[in-house]
């Protein structure tokens, strides 16, 4: 087990609570966030806005594939921990404790970056902070990991094409999911033309 497959792991064993209201469940192994970063198919150097970075598995993945990434979490708990575990990629990687929401987001991202997350585990807040992220036109795609309801509730945003293109086991997070996840590629809607 190498380090980052093990980070989410000695959490759960130290008695760390996740927060229910955040909607908060970790991803477990690398492996994970590398099949989701090589689905996601984000051009090289591009980038990318993670919502929820945690423990920063994910977050880790996409930097030391070459990619910048701009992490953004609000639990305040996991500053010294994310912050770590980014340092070592400069200033390829940027790290925000906000809501994002709260973020402004046309400031920080260059045109055409991606969004790649594990979104909340909360479906109606997932479904929100992907709409949210979609206000900024900078963001041109996305993959996300969401609950299946979250899925659902995306369907009818009328700016947005999502389609779904994976799964991902419960047991992949700590805790484990309690709900069947999804993984998602989200685009906008071309407009039509007159």
């Amino acid at each position: 087990m190498d380090e980052v497959v093990g980070v989410a792991d000695r959490y759960a064993a130290t008695g760390f609570q996740t927060r229910g209201d955040l909607g908060q469940h970790f991803l477990r192994t690398s492996e994970s966030a590398n099949a989701l970063l090589e689905r996601a198919g984000i051009p090289s150097g591009a980038q990318v806005l993670e919502v929820g970075a945690g423990l920063g598995t994910l977050s880790c993945t996409i930097a030391a594939a070459g990619h910048r990434i701009w992490a953004v979490e609000k639990d305040e708990r996991l500053r010294d921990h994310l912050t770590g575990r980014l340092a070592p990629f400069g200033a390829r990687a940027r790290v925000t404790f906000d809501d994002v929401r709260h973020v402004d987001l046309d400031e920080g991202l260059e045109p055409g970056s991606a969004l790649v997350a594990i979104m909340p585990f909360d479906p109606e807040l997932s479904a929100d902070l992907i709409r949210h992220v979609f206000t900024c036109s900078r963001v041109e795609y996305g993959l996300v990991v969401v609950p299946s309801a979250s899925a659902h509730l995306l369907a009818d945003a009328p700016a947005l094409v999502v389609e779904e293109v994976d799964g991902i086991a419960r047991s992949s997070f700590w805790p484990p999911a309690p709900t069947v996840l999804r993984v998602l590629a989200i685009g906008r809607r071309l407009a039509c033309s007159s």
